[in-house]
C-alpha cells in the first residue's frame, strides 16, 4: 500500500490540473509560495505565513524548491529570506525542521513517445493531469517518480551533482542503443550509458527500471541490459523488472505482445539464477522482479530477505511480501460481531482474502475489475470509484466498506475518474472507509471499528 509523501521535502505530489505550458527548463528564478507553516518550527519562528511568497535567498534568486532545500540546509549560519514585502534574516538551529510546505512543483514534461507509456493508452474522458508524461529530475528526487535522462540537459546533469540530488529512480528499458531508442520512440540513442556514467562518477545513486515488453526487450537483450547496469554496482544499486500494462484504449498505437501468465513464469524462470550468482558475487539478487509476475506466474512469492532493503517497494517490487510480513506481526483483536465488505484489485485480492480470513471477523472480501482501464489492469491504485461502485452496489455485505487508500489521493480522497470517495459512499449508502498504507494501519482501523467510521472521509 503506498504511502502520501510527508511535507518534509517541502511540497507535497501535486494533484490540481497542470498548465498545458511545459515547465521552466530554463534556470529562470521562481517565486516560491508557501502553503503551509508547521507549528514549532523555523518557519513560524521567523514569522513566515501562508501566501508569503519567497524571491530571494541570501541575496540570491531561487531556481525552484529544490534551490532552496538545498540553500536553506546550512545550520548555525546566517541567512536571509526575501519576500514580497519584507526580508528576514536567522539562523537554523542543530535539528531544527524549516516546517515549509510550498506550491506543488510544475513538473518538466517529457517529448519521448515510449510504445508502451501508459498515458497514451488513456480513456478519452479522464482529467487533464492524467495526459501529462513528467520527466523530471527533480521529483525522482523528491517523490522516487522515474525518469529517462533523455530530456535532462547539460546543465541539469550539473545541478544534479553540485546539490547532490541522489537517490534518483531511471526508467532504462534497455541498453543497446537502438533497442532503447525504438522503445522510448526517440529518432536516435540519448546517450543514457555515458550520463549514467558521469552521474555514478559522481557519487549519485541510481534505483533503474525496466518495463518488460514480451518480443522487444526480453532474452538476450534484458541480458545486456542488466550486464551493462551492474557494472556500475553499487552507484546503480538495484533494477526493477515489471511487466508493460496495456489497457483497453490502445488506438492506434504500435501492436504490443500482452504479458500473459507463460511469460511470467518464462520470465521467473530466466531470472533466478541471475539473482542467485548476484546474490552470491555482490549479496544482492540485484535485479528484482515486480510482485505482479510472481503472481500472474502463481509463483510463491519471494521471502523477505530476498529484497535486501526493499529499495523499489513503491515500484511493486517486494509491496506484498511486506503487507504479509507486517500483517502478521501486527496485534489482532477478534470480533465477530464485526460485518462489512473489504475490496481490492484482483491482483492483491488472494493475499488480502487470506489475512482477512485471519481476522476472525464476519468480512467480505471482493476483487473489483477496472472497467475504466480495461481487464490488462489489475492493481488496485488505478481503480475508480466507478469500478468501486459497478462491483459494490446493491452487494455491499454488513455495516460499512473498506476501499484501498491507494486509490485515492488529497484530502477530499479522490479517484481517477474524479469522484470522491463521498460520491462512493453516497452510491453505495454505507459508510467508506480509507484501509491505510500498510497492514499495521489496515489492522489497527478494523480493531477500532465503528470509532474508524466517524474519520473515515477524513484521515486514512
Amino acid at each position: 500500500m503506498k504511502q502520501q509523501f510527508s511535507s518534509s521535502a517541502y511540497v507535497k505530489k501535486a494533484i490540481h490540473e497542470y498548465r498545458d505550458a511545459p515547465a521552466n527548463r530554463s534556470g529562470e528564478p521562481q517565486k516560491l509560495r508557501v502553503l503551509s507553516v508547521d507549528p514549532g518550527s523555523v518557519a513560524e519562528r521567523i514569522g513566515l505565513k501562508p501566501g508569503d511568497e519567497i524571491q530571494e535567498l541570501n541575496g540570491k534568486p531561487l531556481i525552484d524548491i529544490i534551490d532552496f532545500q538545498y540553500q536553506v540546509a546550512a545550520i548555525g549560519r546566517r541567512t536571509s529570506i526575501q519576500t514580497q514585502d519584507r526580508k528576514i534574516t536567522f539562523v537554523r538551529r542543530e535539528w531544527e525542521s524549516f516546517g515549509l510546505e510550498f506550491e506543488p512543483i510544475e513538473p518538466m514534461t517529457c517529448a519521448n513517445q515510449c510504445v508502451f507509456c501508459f498515458v497514451h493508452q488513456n480513456p478519452k474522458k479522464v482529467r487533464r493531469s492524467l495526459h501529462i508524461k513528467d520527466e523530471d529530475y527533480r521529483l525522482s528526487f523528491l517523490f522516487g517518480n522515474y525518469l529517462t535522462l533523455t530530456n535532462v540537459h547539460e546543465e541539469e546533469l550539473a545541478r544534479i551533482i553540485e546539490q547532490r540530488l541522489s537517490p534518483l529512480y531511471i526508467s532504462v528499458h534497455a541498453t543497446e542503443p537502438e533497442l532503447r531508442a525504438k522503445l522510448l520512440g526517440i529518432p536516435e540513442y540519448d546517450g543514457l550509458m555515458e550520463k549514467m556514467e558521469r552521474l555514478t562518477k559522481a557519487g549519485i545513486q541510481l534505483h533503474c527500471q525496466v518495463v518488460l515488453c514480451p518480443g522487444l526487450n526480453d532474452g538476450a537483450a534484458l541480458d545486456r541490459t542488466i550486464s551493462d547496469l551492474v557494472k556500475f554496482h553499487p552507484s546503480v544499486s538495484s533494477v526493477a523488472i515489471v511487466p508493460l500494462g496495456m489497457t483497453d484504449h490502445r488506438k492506434n498505437l504500435q501492436a504490443l505482445k500482452a504479458f500473459t501468465p507463460e511469460i511470467a513464469r518464462e520470465t521467473i524462470a530466466h531470472i533466478t539464477p541471475i539473482q542467485k550468482q548476484f546474490k552470491k558475487r555482490i549479496d544482492t539478487p540485484f535485479a528484482f522482479l515486480g510482485d505482479e509476475i510472481y503472481i500472474m506466474a502463481g509463483a510463491e512469492l519471494p521471502p523477505k530477505s530476498h529484497y535486501s532493503d526493499f529499495p523499489q517497494i513503491e515500484n511493486g517490487v517486494g509491496m506484498v511480501r511486506t503487507f504479509l510480513t507486517q500483517f502478521a506481526k501486527a496485534p489482532k483483536k477478534t470480533n465477530p460481531r464485526i460485518h462489512g465488505t473489504v475490496a481490492t484489485g484482483k491482483v492483491f485480492h488472494p493475499y488480502l482474502k487470506q489475512c482477512v480470513d485471519e481476522l476472525g471477523m464476519d468480512l467480505k472480501t471482493v476483487a473489483v475489475e477496472s472497467a475504466f482501464w480495461g481487464a490488462g489492469i489489475g492493481v488496485a491504485g488505478l481503480l475508480t470509484g466507478r469500478d468501486f461502485i459497478a462491483a459494490l452496489k446493491g452487494k455491499v455485505h454488513g455495516d460499512f466498506v473498506v476501499l484501498p487508500s491507494e486509490s485515492m489521493i488529497g484530502d477530499e480522497r479522490l479517484f481517477l475518474d474524479d469522484l470522491t470517495i463521498k460520491d462512493v459512499e453516497r452510491e453505495l449508502g454505507t459508510a467508506v472507509i480509507p484501509s491505510g498504507y500498510d497492514a499495521k494501519d489496515f489492522v489497527t482501523m478494523l480493531n477500532n471499528f465503528p470509532s474508524s467510521t466517524k474519520r473515515g472521509n477524513r484521515i486514512a
